[in-house]
């Protein structure tokens, strides 16, 4: 298998720094530390930060991207850094389950799940304009049945993370600036999952469902008897995420961040 890296991006959400401790320990489980990466950014030298290392590699990240006049997400471009043939990109609120190494064969360029709001079954309301998305796909020359991606657990192979930096900049600005119009027409925060799926439009695609990739924070019920690959856990514990959030506590035991 060519190089495979798994990479986080850790801005300075205080949530997301509390949350990757127990990605991490849960990925450590099937990928060794070598083979993950962190990006953190802004830099920081915290005790928290260094701890991290126990389970991968820390890369302070470039300042170039704490300076971009984008959202805090920004700097997820810098997946786009990576040295690496492939790379698999996870949220900090994901839970893996299961080895995700098993996922990487195959033909394809990209791997992920349709997010959410496109077409998701037991959604109160519909949130999506599906006519809006495929104006941008024509508009950028894009084939009309690309899907908008959840980049909260995807697989980029042969390199393709590096070839889509510059389009994926280009347009994650046009969506801050307003040149763009979000597709989901009740949430306008996740720019940089329209603006990468933009940019991955046209590439081979492999697609993800409930086995790869569980939304936590949806309509999708889930027990200890059901398999997933990423148990995506969402950013609070109320309800349903009070629920995943212990059984993933579970399944990687109890953890200290200092320990």
């Amino acid at each position: 298998m060519s190089k495979t890296k798994f990479v986080y991006s850790l801005s300075d959400t205080r949530s997301f720094k509390l949350q990757v401790f127990n990605s991490l320990k849960s990925l450590s489980l099937f990928v060794k530390p070598k083979d993950i990466i962190v990006i953190v950014n802004p830099k920081s030298n915290s005790r928290g930060i260094r701890s991290l290392s126990r389970f991968c590699t820390v890369y302070q990240g470039n300042p170039y991207y704490e300076n971009l006049d984008l959202p805090p997400f920004r700097y997820k471009i810098e997946m786009c850094d990576i040295d690496a043939d492939n790379i698999v990109f996870l949220d900090c609120d994901t839970i893996i389950m299961d080895d995700p190494k098993e996922l990487i064969d195959g033909d394809f360029d990209v791997m992920g799940r349709q997010e959410p709001c496109m077409a998701y079954e037991g959604e109160k309301r519909p949130s999506w304009d599906q006519e809006e998305w495929e104006r941008q796909l024509k508009r950028f020359g894009k084939p009309t049945d690309s899907i908008a991606y959840n980049d909260g657990f995807i697989i980029l192979k042969n390199g393709i993370h590096k070839k889509i930096k510059k389009d994926f900049i280009k347009y994650y600005k046009m969506y801050a600036n307003g040149e763009l119009k979000s597709p989901n027409t009740t949430d306008d925060s996740h720019h940089n999952a329209f603006a990468l799926s933009l940019a991955l439009a046209g590439y081979k695609a492999k697609h993800m469902n409930t086995h790869h990739h569980w939304y936590g924070w949806r309509a999708e019920n889930f027990t200890s008897s059901d398999k997933t690959y990423v148990l995506h856990i969402g950013t609070s514990k109320n309800d349903l995420q009070g629920y995943l959030y212990n059984l993933s506590r579970h399944h990687i035991g109890e953890f200290s961040v200092y320990a």
